[in-house]
C-alpha cells in the first residue's frame, strides 16, 4: 500500500509539472495581451518606447521558457507574483478566492451524494418500477438540460417571482442569510451531474444483485438490509467513487458559470475575470490550484476505493512484494 501512495503521489507531481508547464504556454497564446486590456485603445497612442516599458514592467519581453523559470521559481519560495491590474498579491487573492468555492462545491457535494445515493439504491432495487422510471426520466432531464439556463429558471421563479432568494453574492447578515445566497448554487451545481451519480449506481446495484454470492447469502438465511448495506453496496460503490473522482473537474468547470450568474466571490469567478483581463499571473494560479484540488481528490477516492474493495488491497500487496 505504501509503494502505491508513494507512486500516486510522485505521477501526481509529475501531472501538475506539466500542466503547469501546457497552462503557462497556452495562457502566452491567448489573442490579445495585459497591456491592450489595460489601457485599451490607448495603447495604440503611445510610442514605441512606451510599449516597451510596459511590457518590460510586466516582464512580457523575455523569451516564455525564461518567464517560465522565473515564474516557476518564484512559486517554490511562495511568491505567486502580483495581479497585473490591482497590484494585489495573486496568493492573498487566491487565498480569499478559494474558501468560497469550497463552500459551494462541499454543499453542491452532500447534495448530490445524499440524493443520489437514496435514489440510486432505491432504482436499483426496484428496477423497471414507475418509481425507477420517474427516477430515470428526471436524470436525463437534469443531465441535459445547461446549468446557466436551470440557473437562470430558478432565479425567475425563486427570486423575482417569489422573491425569497437572493441572486448574487455570500450575504453579509449571519448563517441564516448566508444559507440564503448559498441554496441556489449549491443546488444547481450539485443536480448538473447528478443524472450520472444515480445511473451509475442503479446500474451496479441491479447488476450486483444478481451475482451468485448475493444468492448464497440470501440462502443462508441473511438479513436484507445486512446484504444490501454490507455487500452489495459496497461493490457497487467503487464505480460510484471513481466517478467522482474523475467528476471533480467537471464540478469545477461548472462552478465558473454558477459563480459567474450569482456573483459568488470564488475561484471560478475570479479566473473569468482574470481571463478577460488577460491577467496571466492571477489565471495561472487559479489553474493550478484547481489541477491540484482534482489530482488530490482522485488520490483519495483512489485510496478509499482500496480500503473498500479488497481485491484492490491485494493487488497493491502483491504489487508492493514484487
Amino acid at each position: 500500500m505504501l509503494r502505491f501512495i508513494v507512486s500516486r503521489l510522485s505521477e501526481s507531481i509529475v501531472v501538475l509539472l506539466i500542466g503547469s508547464i501546457l497552462c503557462f504556454a497556452f495562457i502566452r497564446m491567448l489573442p490579445g495581451s495585459p497591456a491592450a486590456a489595460m489601457y485599451g485603445d490607448q495603447l495604440q497612442k503611445m510610442s514605441k518606447a512606451d510599449q516597451i516599458r510596459i511590457a518590460e514592467n510586466l516582464g512580457l519581453d523575455e523569451p516564455i521558457y525564461t518567464q517560465y523559470a522565473k515564474w516557476f521559481m518564484g512559486v517554490l519560495q511562495g511568491d505567486w507574483g502580483r495581479s497585473y491590474n490591482t497590484g494585489e498579491e495573486v496568493k492573498m487573492m487566491i487565498a480569499h478566492a478559494v474558501e468560497p468555492t469550497i463552500i459551494l462545491m462541499l454543499a453542491a457535494a452532500v447534495i448530490t451524494i445524499v440524493l443520489s445515493l437514496f435514489l440510486g439504491v432505491i432504482t436499483g432495487l426496484r428496477r423497471y418500477s414507475f418509481f425507477d422510471h420517474a427516477v430515470t426520466v428526471a436524470s436525463f432531464i437534469f443531465m441535459s438540460l445547461p446549468s446557466f439556463w436551470f440557473a437562470l429558471m430558478l432565479m425567475l421563479f425563486f427570486s423575482v417571482y417569489l422573491g425569497v432568494l437572493p441572486t448574487s453574492g455570500m450575504g453579509q447578515g449571519g448563517i441564516g442569510d448566508w444559507l440564503k445566497h448559498l441554496i441556489m448554487p449549491a443546488f444547481i451545481l450539485g443536480l448538473s451531474h447528478i443524472g450520472y451519480y444515480i445511473r451509475i449506481l442503479r446500474n451496479h446495484i441491479a447488476v450486483t444483485q444478481e451475482k451468485e454470492f448475493v444468492w448464497a447469502l440470501q440462502a443462508r438465511g441473511i438479513s436484507k438490509r445486512t446484504i444490501l448495506w454490507k455487500h452489495i453496496f459496497p461493490n457497487a460503490s467503487i464505480p460510484y467513487l471513481s466517478f467522482m473522482g474523475m467528476s471533480l473537474s467537471l464540478s469545477l468547470a461548472g462552478s465558473v458559470v454558477v459563480e459567474t450568474l450569482f456573483s459568488w466571490p470564488g475561484l471560478g469567478r475570479l479566473s473569468l475575470k482574470a481571463a478577460l483581463a488577460h491577467d496571466y499571473p492571477v489565471l495561472l494560479a487559479a489553474i493550478l490550484l484547481s489541477m491540484s484540488i482534482v489530482i488530490i481528490g482522485s488520490f483519495m477516492v483512489d485510496l478509499i476505493c482500496a480500503w473498500i474493495d479488497p481485491r484492490l488491497r491485494r493487488h497493491l500487496l502483491k504489487e508492493e512484494g514484487r
